[in-house]
Protein backbone atom coordinates (compact mmCIF):
# COMPACT_ATOMS: atom_id res chain seq x y z
CA UNK A 1 0.00 0.00 0.00
CA UNK A 2 2.53 2.46 0.93
CA UNK A 3 4.03 1.72 -2.79
CA UNK A 4 0.91 2.66 -4.53
CA UNK A 5 0.47 5.86 -2.41
CA UNK A 6 4.28 6.63 -3.16
CA UNK A 7 3.47 5.82 -6.89
CA UNK A 8 0.66 8.08 -6.79
CA UNK A 9 2.30 11.23 -5.26
CA UNK A 10 5.09 10.62 -7.53
CA UNK A 11 2.79 10.55 -10.57
CA UNK A 12 1.07 13.59 -9.28
CA UNK A 13 4.17 15.37 -9.30
CA UNK A 14 4.85 14.56 -13.09
CA UNK A 15 1.67 15.71 -13.82
CA UNK A 16 2.17 18.94 -12.35
CA UNK A 17 5.49 20.07 -13.48
CA UNK A 18 3.69 18.94 -17.01
CA UNK A 19 1.14 21.17 -16.18
CA UNK A 20 3.47 24.22 -15.42
CA UNK A 21 5.15 23.30 -18.82
CA UNK A 22 2.80 22.92 -21.13
CA UNK A 23 1.27 26.33 -19.19
CA UNK A 24 4.72 28.46 -19.41
CA UNK A 25 5.01 27.35 -23.64
CA UNK A 26 1.42 28.59 -24.17
CA UNK A 27 2.29 31.86 -22.51
CA UNK A 28 5.43 32.13 -24.64
CA UNK A 29 3.35 32.33 -27.67
CA UNK A 30 1.64 35.25 -26.41
CA UNK A 31 4.95 37.35 -24.74
CA UNK A 32 6.10 36.86 -28.12
CA UNK A 33 3.70 38.22 -29.68
CA UNK A 34 3.43 41.37 -26.95
CA UNK A 35 7.61 41.76 -27.34
CA UNK A 36 7.56 41.46 -31.32
CA UNK A 37 4.52 44.17 -31.34
CA UNK A 38 6.35 46.27 -29.20
CA UNK A 39 9.77 46.04 -30.21
CA UNK A 40 11.47 46.69 -27.02
CA UNK A 41 11.76 45.33 -23.58
CA UNK A 42 12.11 47.83 -20.72
CA UNK A 43 11.14 47.13 -16.61
CA UNK A 44 8.07 48.11 -16.82
CA UNK A 45 6.86 46.09 -19.54
CA UNK A 46 8.41 43.01 -17.48
CA UNK A 47 6.72 44.13 -14.51
CA UNK A 48 3.50 44.06 -16.64
CA UNK A 49 4.50 40.81 -17.95
CA UNK A 50 5.18 39.01 -14.34
CA UNK A 51 2.39 40.22 -12.84
CA UNK A 52 -0.31 39.39 -15.63
CA UNK A 53 1.12 36.16 -16.06
CA UNK A 54 2.21 35.22 -12.84
CA UNK A 55 6.05 34.18 -13.96
CA UNK A 56 9.33 35.17 -13.46
CA UNK A 57 10.92 36.80 -16.41
CA UNK A 58 14.45 35.76 -15.97
CA UNK A 59 16.42 37.13 -19.00
CA UNK A 60 16.28 39.00 -22.44
CA UNK A 61 19.59 39.27 -24.57
CA UNK A 62 18.56 42.86 -26.14
CA UNK A 63 16.52 45.13 -24.09
CA UNK A 64 16.93 47.88 -27.32
CA UNK A 65 16.68 45.57 -30.30
CA UNK A 66 15.63 47.08 -34.17
CA UNK A 67 12.86 45.64 -36.51
CA UNK A 68 13.92 42.10 -37.48
CA UNK A 69 16.39 41.29 -34.49
CA UNK A 70 16.22 38.34 -32.25
CA UNK A 71 15.27 38.45 -28.94
CA UNK A 72 15.98 35.59 -26.68
CA UNK A 73 14.07 35.36 -23.22
CA UNK A 74 13.38 32.84 -20.87
CA UNK A 75 10.45 32.63 -18.18
CA UNK A 76 10.03 30.59 -15.22
CA UNK A 77 7.54 29.69 -12.12
CA UNK A 78 8.73 27.61 -9.14
CA UNK A 79 7.01 24.61 -8.40
CA UNK A 80 7.34 22.63 -4.81
CA UNK A 81 7.45 19.15 -5.47
CA UNK A 82 5.56 16.69 -2.86
CA UNK A 83 7.58 13.59 -2.80
CA UNK A 84 10.63 14.20 -5.87
CA UNK A 85 12.48 16.17 -3.37
CA UNK A 86 12.61 19.12 -0.59
CA UNK A 87 13.98 22.11 -2.83
CA UNK A 88 11.90 24.11 -4.89
CA UNK A 89 11.97 23.23 -8.39
CA UNK A 90 12.24 26.30 -11.02
CA UNK A 91 10.66 25.43 -14.54
CA UNK A 92 11.70 27.50 -17.13
CA UNK A 93 11.84 27.43 -20.95
CA UNK A 94 13.83 29.77 -23.40
CA UNK A 95 11.99 31.21 -26.23
CA UNK A 96 13.14 33.22 -28.97
CA UNK A 97 11.47 35.99 -30.85
CA UNK A 98 11.45 38.27 -34.01
CA UNK A 99 11.15 42.22 -33.90
CA UNK A 100 8.36 43.34 -35.90
CA UNK A 101 6.98 39.87 -36.63
CA UNK A 102 3.53 38.54 -35.48
CA UNK A 103 0.54 37.22 -37.39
Amino acid sequence: MIFVITFFLFASDMVSIQFIYTDLDAKSVTISALISKRGNIDNNFISYLEDKYQIDFVSADNYSPLFGDEVTYVIAKEYHPIVMGEKVMNISISRTTVIGYYN
